[in-house]
């Protein structure tokens, strides 16, 4: 069923999943000014010359089951780019309208050409903090720290990618880092993803 269904809550349920929409309304007006950075203030990660650039990739998330998305390399091993996790029951809301369990929204993920970033389409959707959907970066294979290391903050690429975290914009050029944002191993980050829009691997300049 697609988003356009119609919504059918009980009065408990929607107070509660209105409750959801207005704190993640408001969620970036909490966030100090301090953690508030401009794209400009960002070193994002680059790609190295080579890489082949990932494609955009449309695809449908329900909220009855959960599914991996894969956005690979286009070379002869499809080295993975970027993988989405869609939990079941992620989805809370598009464009303000409240999404039930069997509801379904098609999404695109445009990946950035030459750095380590996305955007997630279409805008407005909100995803549940119970059942949040996760990103990951790989940068294993293509990933090229060494502008970010030449810079007088960090000196060495390890310290540049010491220093990464997932960044969301959350309203425009206002980047806080995504909440979760972690390294689960080498050459990789992870973080939670709360809503559409935009989403970059960088360091503060």
């Amino acid at each position: 069923m697609s988003h356009h269904c119609p919504i059918s809550l009980s009065h408990g349920s929607a107070a509660t999943a209105a409750l959801v929409l207005l704190l993640n309304a408001c969620s970036d007006l909490a966030l100090p000014s301090d953690d508030l950075l401009t794209i400009a203030d960002l070193l994002v990660l680059d790609q190295q010359a080579n890489a082949p650039t990932p494609a955009s990739r449309s695809f449908w998330v329900s909220n009855s089951r959960s599914s991996v998305e894969r956005i690979n390399h286009p070379d002869a091993f499809n080295t993975l780019y970027l993988e989405l996790t869609f939990p079941t029951h992620s989805l809370v809301s598009l464009d303000g309208s409240l999404l039930n369990d069997d509801d379904s929204v098609y999404v695109t993920v445009d990946p950035r050409s030459g750095t380590y970033g996305f955007i997630l389409s279409p805008a407005d959707i909100v995803f549940s903090s119970n059942a949040s959907p996760s990103a990951t970066f790989s940068f294993s294979v293509y990933g090229d720290a060494s502008p970010g290391g030449a810079s007088q903050t960090y000196t060495s690429n390890a310290n540049f990618v010491a220093a990464l975290d997932i960044w969301r914009e959350v309203s425009v050029d206002r980047w806080p880092v995504a909440p979760g944002s972690r390294s689960p191993g080498i050459d990789s980050f992870t973080a939670n993803v709360e809503a559409s829009g935009q989403f970059v691997l960088a360091a503060p300049r």
